[in-house]
């Protein structure tokens, strides 16, 4: 009995459930009632009444018939058809529902001729506004429901300040700023088709702005002081039209915000196929728009585009054109909020103005630089911008630093101990050292190289990663380095000696036949005093040319003269040629750690002695062939090589004091070479070249036996130094 009482009592409650659940998903679908047509001055309005808000999802004018709008609905039920009033409009020919699936449907408005149209709601009716296209107009028009306006509000000129542009690529919104409330109008006009936005009772400082759009239908937007005399003095803002367009009006307390979109306009679907729902945005609006007043509250419109983002220099977001002067910077960063979909929050001290013109900048960098040009900054938590002063968001960081500092040191402590294998402990001490806390604690044990740590839990992470990254087997590289020095030498000397001995006496039975001189002695040892040289035996009278060649090997002696002796020609050529190649070759081996520095040094070392204060004091002065390399092993496998050669030799053939003075050659370079390849440093070159001669003045001039008086040595020497370098890594 009481199992059947709980059974009934579940599926009562069941019941209920269902029932509550029907009527929940009743009330938030729509049902249209009634379909009006409301003809005015200027706009036709269409009026949907409905039990709920209408939700669109998608409008355009239909490919297959170009003057009928298509309105795409969901959330409403199809069940009847509404009541349809025509009324007396000479513009819309017709209006159908059909239904295109489970609570959705289409409303199609048959036309005569396609107009700019827009769309708005509230909670109970949705309208959809088309401006007729004037072609009576001449000079200004004022609609009924303006006149009485501008009537009931009190006369007060106010400023239309300026035109923003915010230029992306598929979309449009063009920014009326004013400096307080005005009534405003819209209505379309031909001959070009043209949108136009008439704001009463303002004055336009610079009514020549023009801005070229050339896209959505939109061939450029342009103002201009339509008159400055009473009754009223209009500011107008002028929308160029290639085709009438859908677009979208915000209304709010200082501006004014039109808008054109392309994935809401000229959609190429068929009327007879149901478009997809893209965007499903709830139309609210508190009221039908007459000719508007700015202080009335405003409508939200719908079909919202989202932006498409992009990658350009290092921003993400869709490029688009702003063209703002001293414009609020609040207005304009909730116009790039709203264009990027992010919710934005200002704090109580932002304030500032904005002037730029930037043409297709990611919408991202465009809200740095105006954040920049205000000394503002900015956070973003999920899609919530939030903008405050720089000192406001530094001062954030630090607190916010300080409390995790604060909880991080209210923590316990831990010790770890850790011994390293590969790298000193000392030295892994140096860069732990910064990162621990100020409770924190790091001791050396040389002895077993450990490291012994305490500090708070959340700092062992940090200090764990770091000591996996240093200890680690550090991989060494071989370097073999074969040292080449090569020489040659060449020398050439060619001297000449001649003298000769003359006597005139009558002894010798030879005389002058003169009283005097009577007799003549010439001896060639006498010129000069003390230069006489005794070779190949020594001649006679010596040479009177004494310039053999420096060193000789060979010498050719040539003497004559007569019987008597009283006259003799001593003649001697000497004569040297050498030459001779050397090579010197040494192939040292050495292995060294990655980023180690391995040195080589090959040669002597030259004492040298110095007397200071009566003490002598010997130093020794390397005189060697040093090569010096540092290698780094790279990601790839090859190696970084640091080179630095020096060859230092003792010149002893110009000794000074006793001590040879040090000849350097010395280069240095930095190359990259693969694991076992060869790196070649040469051009350690020293060439001598070296020509004297000795000759007697005036006579070596000679023609052809100025030869007789001179010699000449020459000497060539050539020594090369080359280092082949292959360092080869090993694991």
């Amino acid at each position: 009995m009481k199992r059947k009482k709980f059974l009934q009592t579940l599926l009562l409650f069941c019941f209920l459930a269902l029932l509550i659940g029907y009527a929940n998903n009743n009330e938030s679908q729509a049902s249209i009632n009634k379909i009006s047509v409301q003809p005015e001055e200027l706009n036709t309005k269409i009026i949907l009444e409905a039990t709920a808000s209408i939700v669109v999802t998608e409008t355009f004018y239909s490919q297959d018939h170009p003057a009928t709008i298509v309105i795409c609905l969901d959330q409403v039920l199809t069940e009847e058809q509404p009541q349809i009033d025509l009324g007396e409009s000479l513009l819309v020919e017709d209006i159908k529902v059909e239904k295109t699936g489970t609570n959705t449907c289409r409303l199609l408005i048959g036309l005569k001729e396609k107009v700019p149209y827009r769309i708005y709601s509230n909670q109970s009716y949705s309208v959809v506004e088309l401006n007729r296209i004037q072609r009576t107009f001449n000079g200004y028009v004022v609609s009924a429901d303006t006149e009485e306006k501008l009537k009931q509000t009190p006369k007060v000129r106010r400023v239309f300040k300026e035109v923003g542009i915010l230029d992306a690529a598929d979309r449009l919104d063009v920014t009326a700023w004013l400096d307080g409330k005005a009534i405003s109008q819209v209505f379309a006009l031909e001959s070009p088709l043209r949108l136009v936005v008439d704001f009463f009772d303002t004055l336009y400082p610079d009514p020549t702005f023009s801005y070229p759009v050339n896209k959505l239908g939109i061939d450029k937007v342009r103002t201009g002081q339509f008159q400055r005399e009473n009754p009223y003095t209009i500011s107008r803002l002028v929308f160029d039209l290639t085709e009438p367009r859908f677009y979208i009006l915000d209304y709010m307390e200082n501006k004014l915000v039109v808008s054109f979109s392309k994935t809401a306009v000229t959609r190429p679907v068929p009327v007879i196929t149901p478009p997809t729902p893209e965007v499903k945005v709830p139309i609210k609006i508190e009221k039908p728009v007459e000719p508007v007043v700015v202080e009335e509250p405003p409508p939200q419109e719908i079909i919202r585009p989202r932006p498409r983002a992009v990658t350009a220099e290092g921003y993400t977001g869709e490029p688009l054109s702003l063209r703002v002067k001293d414009a609020d910077l609040r207005d304009v960063i909730l116009y790039l909020g709203e264009f990027s979909g992010l919710n934005v929050v200002f704090d109580p001290d932002v304030r500032g103005t904005v002037t730029v013109d930037l043409k297709y900048v990611p919408w991202d960098q465009i809200l740095d630089i105006v954040l920049k040009l205000n000394k503002m900054g900015k956070t973003i938590e999920g899609n919530v911008l939030r903008i405050a002063t720089i000192g406001a968001l530094t001062r954030e960081a630090e607190e916010e630093r300080r409390m995790v500092e604060s909880r991080e040191l209210a923590g316990p402590l831990r010790t770890e101990i850790y011994e390293l294998s590969y790298a000193k402990a000392a030295d892994v001490e140096t860069l732990l050292r910064p990162k621990i806390s100020d409770r924190g604690e790091i001791i050396v044990d040389t002895r077993t190289n450990s490291l012994i740590i305490t500090d708070v839990l959340d700092r062992f992470d940090l200090l764990e990663q770091i000591l996996s990254v240093v200890e680690v087997p550090t991989p060494q590289v071989s370097i073999e380095a074969r040292i080449i020095e090569a020489s040659s030498n060449f020398i050439r000397n060619f001297g000449i000696q001649w003298g000769f001995r003359g006597i005139v006496d009558p002894f010798y039975g030879n005389q002058t036949s003169l009283q005097f001189p009577n007799k003549i002695d010439v001896d060639g040892a006498m010129i000069p005093q003390g230069t006489s040289t005794r070779g190949i035996g020594g001649p006679l009278g010596g040479y009177a040319i004494n310039l053999p060649a420096p060193a000789f090997s060979s010498v050719l002696g040539i003497s004559t003269g007569n019987v008597l002796d009283t006259f003799r020609l001593d003649t001697a050529i000497s004569a040297l040629e050498t030459s001779g190649e050397g090579k010197i070759i040494s192939c040292p081996i050495i292995t060294t750690q990655n980023n180690m520095k391995a040195d080589i040094v090959q040669g002597r070392q030259i004492p040298v002695q110095t007397v200071a204060n009566f003490t002598t004091s010997t130093r020794f002065q390397n005189a060697a062939l040093e090569l010096h390399a540092t290698p780094q092993i790279t990601a790839e496998g090859t190696i970084i090589m640091e080179i630095e050669i020096k060859n230092d030799a003792a010149d002893f053939a110009n000794l000074v004091n006793g001590i040879p003075p040090i000849t350097t050659q010395y280069a240095k370079t930095t190359v990259r070479v693969p694991d076992g390849g060869t790196t070649v440093i040469g051009g350690i070159y020293r060439t001598e070249d070296s020509f004297t001669r000795e000759k007697v003045p005036f006579l070596h001039k000679i023609p052809i036996l100025g030869s007789l008086f001179k010699n000449f040595s020459r000497t060539k020497q050539n020594r090369e130094l080359l280092i082949f370098i292959t360092p080869r890594i090993i694991q």
